[in-house]
């Protein structure tokens, strides 16, 4: 017993010296004694350092040199941190002057947080150097805080990361000192990022969000992970997986934290103006119309998107066939706003002159040259599986990027309850108001057909039974009054407005849940060709394999429809 005593007693002695040799003989202090000894100064005694940097943001307390003692000696150039001097850059300014170095970012003026991060005030490593996961602004390149995905954590060290802190003063768009945020500026433009992201003074995209203050705002670890993975954080998020190679995404990690709003340099240097215009191609002179089509085509990056001749961003649809999808006047309507031929379209609308505009149009549709006869299994594969998938589920590997959802023909439910003619015609004509393009220039009414019997014996396989009549008239029997929209619109809004929503824009609350999710109502080009017929049988009937119910099941009129489809028929009238 009396030995168990003894020993605790002395554990507990050794943790109080241990306690008291922390308090009372900071780490710093050793190694300020360390520097005095090799550096042969004596007579000093340990001391905090401290400068106070008030010409950068908000006033800095900075006592870095505390444990980085020497930064300023070159005599310990080969010693380890941090008793190491802080290396030279003829980069940023350093000048090496009669066989010695002259500092151009002195501490005294500068301090060492505003280019590296890190807790100026902190005399402890963990502290200081932001290792705390709370801390906004860990030391750039060179700490990994806790919390961070260890997958990333190997590419987020570095020290080319600092270059997002030079890039607040050095704002030349060709500064040898950030050639990261240099390359990753131009992938901003090469990848079309700015025909969604807003960065001021930069691009002007509404479609994403905002990325003025990126660098503020985000650590490096979110923003590696948003560029590689983009719904990890957001799973709703239409942003494209670009799959870039790992030294790309460093590049628009460190040029994305480099945006933090104003910049300090912005009262002595010109503000840097990087307009679309700044992307500009050179259309060299006498190039014909397709001609100059093809190369923008290619500088303007769509493939970072699109197919086309071997090239595939992955993320939108296939233009081989253009001119025999699209005419001169969809395409310029879509160039000049995606969302005036197609609603719910992510494609940006892009700034550019209506002459590159007219030069894009002209080369896409001289695509005119079909694709080779194919048996039906085939024709699916190559015109049909980018958006309804190679198992016909309606996951294609676009089909994230595309609303409404492209159909799923294993839903037996809805394919055994329409018409053929129906299909047919879809494949022939399209859909307006969708990405569903029309074949009719590529697949004569025969070749339509077989495609279709392949996709029903493939993947719907269920056989059809006949269709049950339904009384429903072809035309709306209810006349157009301000009376029929008024109580249509009530009935809208106590039935619909939970998967429609309260616009009808099919972004009701319970949509996010639904897949094919709820359809936009709002969709001019969609419901100014969809028949009336069409309509009531799906209000009344509803519309089997999607979460659209039997409204008559549930005590809606003939009449009740009637003033439904009149609303909503108003309702797109507003849009135009």
């Amino acid at each position: 017993m009396r030995l168990a005593l003894a020993i605790a007693s002395f554990v507990v002695l050794i943790v109080h010296g241990v306690v008291f040799y922390d308090q009372f003989f900071h780490k710093w202090e050793r190694h300020q004694t360390a520097y005095f000894e090799q550096a042969k100064m004596e007579g000093r005694s340990p001391t905090i350092q401290q400068a106070i940097v008030t010409s950068f943001g908000d006033t800095r307390v900075d006592r870095c040199t505390t444990c980085h003692i020497a930064a300023d000696d070159p005599r310990f150039v080969n010693h380890e941190e941090p008793l190491k001097t802080h290396p030279y850059s003829l980069h940023l300014g350093d000048v090496f002057r009669k066989g010695r170095w002259e500092r151009r970012h002195k501490f005294s003026d500068f301090g060492c947080t505003v280019c590296h991060g890190g807790q100026g005030r902190g005399l402890d490593t963990f502290y200081s150097h932001g290792e705390d996961e709370f801390w906004p602004e860990p030391l750039l390149g060179y700490v990994i805080q806790p919390n961070w995905r260890k997958d990333f954590a190997p590419q987020l060290k570095g020290k080319e990361y600092m270059q997002a802190n030079c890039a607040q003063c050095h704002t030349d768009e060709n500064f040898a000192g950030t050639p990261y945020v240099n390359r990753g500026r131009k992938l901003f433009y090469q990848m079309n990022c700015y025909g969604c992201h807003k960065i001021e003074g930069m691009s002007e995209g509404t479609l994403g969000p905002e990325l003025t203050e990126a660098g503020k705002k985000y650590k490096v670890d979110y923003l590696w992970e948003s560029i590689v993975e983009p719904r990890a954080n957001l799973a709703t998020s239409f942003m494209p997986k670009f799959n870039l190679a790992d030294d790309d995404v460093k590049a628009l990690v460190i040029f994305l934290k480099s945006r933090r709003g104003v910049n300090f340099a912005e009262t002595s240097l010109d503000v840097y103006k990087a307009h679309v215009a700044n992307a500009a191609v050179v259309i060299p002179p006498g190039t014909a119309g397709e001609k100059a089509g093809e190369q923008l085509l290619t500088d303007r990056a769509c493939t970072a998107c699109h197919k086309l001749d071997g090239r595939d961003g992955g993320i939108a649809p296939d233009l081989s066939y253009e001119g025999l999808i699209r005419d001169d006047a969809w395409l310029m309507d879509h160039f000049k706003n995606p969302r005036s031929r197609i609603p719910d379209s992510i494609m940006p609308s892009f700034r550019f002159p209506d002459e590159d505009f007219q030069h894009l149009t002209t080369y896409l549709v001289s695509l005119k040259t079909p694709p080779p006869g194919m048996a039906p299994a085939e024709t699916y594969r190559s015109l049909c599986s980018r958006c309804h998938g190679e198992k016909g589920d309606g996951n294609g590997k676009v089909a994230w990027y595309l609303d409404p959802y492209p159909r799923d023909f294993t839903r037996a439910a809805f394919m055994n309850t329409k018409p053929r003619e129906r299909f047919v015609h879809s494949i022939r004509t399209g859909v307006p108001g969708t990405s569903m393009p029309p074949w009719g220039k590529i697949l004569d009414e025969n070749q339509a057909n077989t495609v279709l019997s392949y996709v029903l014996a493939t993947f719907t396989k269920t056989p059809a039974q006949p269709l049950k009549p339904r009384n429903v008239s072809d035309h709306n029997p209810v006349a157009v009054t301000d009376a029929s929209v008024a109580h249509g619109e009530q009935i809208f809004e106590k039935r619909c407005t939970g998967c429609h929503g309260r616009k009808a824009d099919g972004k009701g609350a319970n949509s996010l849940d639904i897949l094919p999710r709820p359809r936009n109502l709002r969709n001019v080009a969609f419901v100014e060709a969809a028949p009336d017929r069409r309509l009531f049988e799906s209000i009344l009937y509803g519309v089997q394999g999607t979460a659209m119910p039997a409204w008559i099941d549930y005590g809606l009129t003939q009449n009740d429809v009637g003033d439904i489809v009149n609303f909503i028929r108003r309702s797109t009238q507003n849009v135009h």
